[in-house]
């Protein structure tokens, strides 16, 4: 296949969009789309190196295979090596066991499956796992598993369905990305049926390259580099993605590759520095990200901009001395070697990888011994898990999450049981489950009923399919029926439901409730609070400021505006923030136990706390 410097070029715009994206430089808010640019690049020189050998009679998997091995796994190895080399001084127990089992999953080219069971791309905490960005590479593994076995196929019946082949894969590739982004958006981004389309519209051009004549080849490059302007500045994380959403960075990487280098864009991409980066990329793809989650974990804080320019600077310099030293090295071995020479030790390199992940998933303080007071606050990581949380909270009888089985699951009976104490009903969310048990147990004078759902504000006629029900019927057919002396709200509120609870307040008192009273905010972090504070103590910095630094911002805007709600709708507000941050100071343990066991859920301990400083205010 011939050179083509051009699409070097465009491997530059697709590393620099994620690296600038992971960086978080607000002006690329669509730079995740710089691996649907590579995925294009994939499909197009895959195929067209599979094509190549298939009609000169001369492709064998095996060497195929060996090609992929000598390009994919050098850099990849070393880069997992100095992962967990970091990683063993800066990462918490449960971590390092995380990145054994990353480890695995890389290296059985199914680190996207695994992401997609446990990880939410998006999510604030995959920005804490130094090998997330390593899903990509599953993707593009898998595809070079099925292509060359679909295109087998083809050339041994009819050299003709290649192209009908690769078009309907990619046709039923895109209509399953699109249906599934909305209702399945975690497998919709990472799994290769979605990601499919991708990679086909590059193999599509390789099957049936089109030669453009100068003036449309202009065009061609100018409307596909205008796409992929508008997909990196133009998307972000919160619209669904891929989808048709990704047709921006899909489309404007399938025109430019069409333009065949032409045009002013064409020689753009040609110049030298565009096309030293795209020569570095893949280095620079799979150095990038655990250097940008080491050093943000490292300094506890957001990335100051010297900081930003720095770390950028960083993953291209490590990218070259990477793509230097590992990469050209290994590829550029003598061609007379067999291909089992070669597959061998990439076999042997393989199942080390997957012992060493193994390993540090069974045994995480292997490397290292850590100090007790990290590895017992690291343990609050699965106190979600524990049963005397699930006791608490009362889980699948008195608090529903969606795999309870909807209102069915609902236990009535025991939920909402009244005796000659005067009644008084928590309804909300898990921010109501959290503090059922330490309310009932600091005030046993009130009879403390619970209905409380998964992410489910207390709010009339919620719109939603899961706990609307619950919702409905404690609004329309319980409270009017019971008339419990008073009804506590409480819920991750959000401002576009503000109105809707002012109508809930108003509702309640119309139906008879003496007392409507809805807690504050809880304190919330951007991190799990235990791992706030065990972060902090192993690399020895200052508690209290990394506790401060992770603070969600404008928590006090939003008490103060919930408070102003509360009082203008006829109900009571308990202020919880003035109890976990007195003057603006916020308390991190009681009795030595982390007051949440995650970013905004209380422990046992902290409940109690809470409840204890609250509890007489309910009448």
């Amino acid at each position: 296949m011939t050179y083509r410097a051009d699409i070097d070029g465009l491997r530059a715009i697709a590393v620099l969009s994620v690296l600038l994206f992971h960086l978080g430089v607000p002006l690329v808010p669509g730079g995740f789309a710089g691996v649907d640019i590579f995925f294009v690049i994939s499909g197009y020189l895959i195929t067209g190196i599979l094509l190549r050998d298939m009609q000169a009679g001369q492709f064998s998997l095996l060497h195929f295979y060996r090609k992929r091995a000598l390009r994919i796994l050098p850099a990849l190895c070393f880069v997992l090596l100095a992962t967990v080399a970091v990683g063993s001084r800066i990462l918490l127990p449960s971590e390092m066991a995380e990145l054994g089992r990353s480890i695995v999953a890389t290296m059985l080219f199914g680190a996207n499956i695994y992401y997609w069971s446990t990880l939410d791309y998006f999510h604030p905490d995959a920005k804490e796992n130094p090998l997330l960005h390593t899903w990509s590479l599953g993707v593009e593994e898998q595809f070079y598993i099925l292509l060359p076995l679909l295109m087998w196929l083809c050339f041994r019946y009819t050299r003709q369905c290649v192209v009908p082949m690769l078009a309907a894969t990619v046709a039923i590739s895109f209509a399953l990305s699109v249906f599934a982004v909305g209702p399945m958006p975690r497998a919709s981004f990472y799994l290769l049926p979605t990601r499919f389309w991708e990679l086909g519209a590059g193999a599509l051009l390789a099957a049936m390259p089109l030669r453009l004549a100068p003036r449309w080849a202009e065009g061609a490059g100018m409307a596909g580099f205008a796409l992929l302007v508008a997909g990196i500045f133009g998307l972000n994380e919160t619209l669904p993605f891929p989808g048709a959403a990704a047709l921006l960075p899909v489309a404007g990487a399938a025109l430019l590759i069409a333009a065949g280098g032409q045009g002013g864009i064409g020689r753009l991409l040609s110049k030298t520095a565009p096309v030293w980066i795209g020569q570095i990329s893949y280095s620079v793809y799979l150095w990038h990200w655990p250097l940008i989650v080491f050093w943000k974990m490292r300094t506890d804080t957001d990335l100051t901009v010297p900081e930003t320019a720095g770390l950028g600077a960083a993953a291209i310099l490590f990218g070259a001395l990477s793509t230097r030293f590992i990469e050209r090295p290994f590829r550029n071995l003598p061609a007379g070697l067999t291909d089992g020479r070669i597959l061998w030790p990439a076999l042997v390199a393989v199942l080390a990888g997957i012992g060493l992940g193994w390993g540090l998933s069974h045994m995480p303080s292997a490397l290292r011994t850590y100090p007790t007071e990290v590895a017992r606050l690291d343990t609050y990581g699965g106190y979600f898990d524990a049963p005397d949380f699930k006791a608490d909270w009362r889980y699948d009888r008195c608090h529903l999450d969606p795999h309870s089985g909807g209102f069915e699951a609902y236990d009535q009976v025991t939920c909402l049981k009244q005796d000659e104490r005067p009644s008084v009903l928590l309804f909300g969310d898990s921010h109501a489950a959290h503090i059922w048990r330490a309310l009932s147990q600091a005030r046993p004078d009130l009879n403390i009923l619970q209905a409380s759902s998964t992410n489910c504000r207390p709010l009339p006629d919620n719109p939603s399919s899961f706990c609307g029900q619950l919702s409905d019927f404690i609004y329309h057919d319980w409270v009017p029926a019971h008339r419990p002396e008073a009804v506590i709200l409480s819920g991750v509120w959000r401002d576009a439901e503000l109105p809707a609870l002012s109508g809930g307040i108003a509702e309640l008192r119309q139906s008879g409730v003496q007392h409507v009273y809805v807690l504050g905010e809880t304190v919330t972090y951007t991190a799990t609070l235990p791992k706030i504070l065990a972060r902090a103590a192993l690399v020895g910095a200052d508690s209290a400021r990394s506790q401060a630094a992770h603070l969600q911002s404008g928590l006090w805007q939003r008490d103060k505006a919930l408070r102003d709600l509360v009082q203008r709708a006829g109900g009571t507000y308990v202020d919880l923030l003035d109890v976990a941050c007195p003057m603006g100071d916020c308390r991190d343990r009681v009795q030595g136990v982390p007051l949440l066991f995650d970013s905004n859920h209380y422990t046992r301990e902290g409940a109690a706390f809470v409840a204890g400083q609250i509890a007489r205010q309910f009448q």
